[in-house]
């Protein structure tokens, strides 16, 4: 009997050490690059900066992210290798989107009206290991963005 009390007390001990980290915080990002337009479609290249709240470090195996600007489908982005995320900390991570600019035609008249600012979301699936177990978990941000600093590309965000 006074094993299984220890076995039980050792499982409980495990599943609290277990718990599912919080949400990044999102910072920005900066070295903004774009590609040419071809077929409507065009890739731009960034480093988001996030931080790690958690006081564990985590490894991202897979993110993939839809992208809306003022509610309209603006792109998507597939991360599809490993990402080592320290405890406590900041740290960048290497990003690439696939933007249909249909879709961005409509802020760009805004932002040419006078419109400066744009509410963008980011609504997708993170595949994250810690130790020995791996599970997925959803994910949303919503932020404003001031667009005339996307035009300043190298600058922080």
């Amino acid at each position: 009997m006074r094993d299984l009390k220890l076995v039980g007390l050792i499982v409980l001990i495990g599943l609290a050490g277990c718990r599912q980290p919080e949400p990044l915080d999102y910072y920005g990002f900066q070295n903004l690059q774009v590609s040419a337009v071809v077929g409507g479609q065009t890739d731009v290249s960034a480093t988001a900066k996030l931080y790690n709240p958690n006081r564990f470090s985590v490894k991202v195996k897979r993110a993939e992210v839809d992208i809306k600007v003022n509610g309209q489908h603006a792109g998507h982005s597939l991360l599809d290798s490993t990402i080592f995320i320290p405890a406590r900390d900041t740290f960048y991570v290497p990003v690439t989107l696939q933007l249909d600019m249909r879709g961005l035609f409509n802020n760009a008249l805004q932002m040419l009206m006078g419109k400066r600012e744009a509410t963008v979301d980011l609504d997708g699936k993170v595949k994250i290991n810690r130790g020995l177990i791996t599970f997925s978990r959803k994910f949303h941000y919503e932020g404003k963005q001031d667009l005339s600093s996307l035009m300043s590309a190298g600058q922080d965000f």
